[in-house]
């Protein structure tokens, strides 16, 4: 069912307005030590509004539906966001407590399902095939961050949460997931249009961390209740989406050190993007041809 004007102004156009406001007053010296400690909970705001928006009405305990615990692991991540920016742990420390946290979240999250993929050892690869990702997916956004400030993070996040979103909506039929990748997609771009120009605003400690936990958590549901039985060429999507983000280290190998920092830039976001758009044209053209098959069968 296609979304109202009204939803698309509240839940993608609203959260992203926030996080270009807060970083906007990042540049501010007197306030934007403040605005920086505050980027993550905006982001987990800007996230429960697209939520609100998008989902069913939120209830209580969190379990008591499984698409309830989105919305709270997005206020626990906000927390741990200004935690994270308030206080600046070194890279151990929040790696420990990533690995630590996010199989709880995971075993909740699938704790509804009664299928043999979660049952036993298999279920636990799950888990911590998830967790691995997660920890990759946060360092690797948290070192773009601190080592290549202004538009690498912020770009490669717009990207990636959008290419989700067609994944989503489109390849696995899921709507509302699909519009909340699309919500953190639109605050990764108001984050890149007003900030990603400059490298004096940071995306480290905090927000592009809170973004890519997010998004793997929207991921890691929707892969798990789709009503579709995914195909091995769906399987092999997600799967390039999920490394895609490794491929950014090319910019740091021996070769690309001695270059100057406009193609080291290319080196780290080109072959992302490429394996992006691999991804969304042929969830597109799968999408465009059952649409089609399914008119073709009506008629007859």
């Amino acid at each position: 069912m296609p979304f109202t004007h009204a939803q698309f102004l509240i839940g993608i156009v609203l959260p992203a307005a926030l996080i270009g406001l807060d970083i906007l007053l990042m540049w501010s010296p007197r306030i934007g030590g403040y605005a920086r400690w505050s980027s993550a909970p905006l982001v987990a705001i800007g996230f429960g509004i697209a939520y609100w928006i998008f989902e069913p009405k939120l209830g209580w305990p969190p379990n008591a539906n499984v698409i309830y615990l989105l919305f709270y692991f997005a206020a626990a991540l906000g927390i741990l966001g200004l935690i994270d920016a308030i206080f600046k742990p070194p890279a151990f420390l929040r790696l420990m407590v990533l690995m630590l946290l996010w199989p709880l979240a995971v075993q909740l999250l699938l704790g509804p399902l009664n299928v043999s993929a979660m049952d036993g050892l298999r279920g636990q690869l799950w888990i911590t095939g998830s967790m691995l990702i997660a920890a990759v997916w946060a360092l690797t956004f948290e070192y773009l961050s601190e080592r290549s400030p202004g538009i690498t993070a912020p770009l490669l996040l717009a990207a990636m949460a959008a290419a989700s979103s067609i994944l989503l909506a489109m390849g696995w039929h899921i709507q509302s997931s699909g519009a909340l990748a699309g919500a953190l997609a639109a605050m990764s771009v108001a984050a890149l249009v007003v900030g990603g120009w400059s490298s004096r605003i940071s995306f480290s400690h905090g927000s592009a961390q809170t973004i890519v936990l997010l998004l793997l958590l929207v991921l890691v549901h929707g892969y798990f209740y789709t009503g579709d039985t995914l195909t091995n060429w769906q399987q092999l999507w997600i799967g390039l989406l999920l490394v895609s983000p490794l491929l950014v280290f090319i910019g740091d190998l021996a070769v690309m050190r001695r270059q100057r920092p406009i193609w080291r830039l290319a080196a780290r976001v080109i072959p992302v993007l490429i394996v992006l758009s691999i991804v969304c044209a042929a969830t597109i053209r799968d999408y465009v041809h059952a649409e089609q098959a399914q008119a073709t069968m009506q008629d007859e």
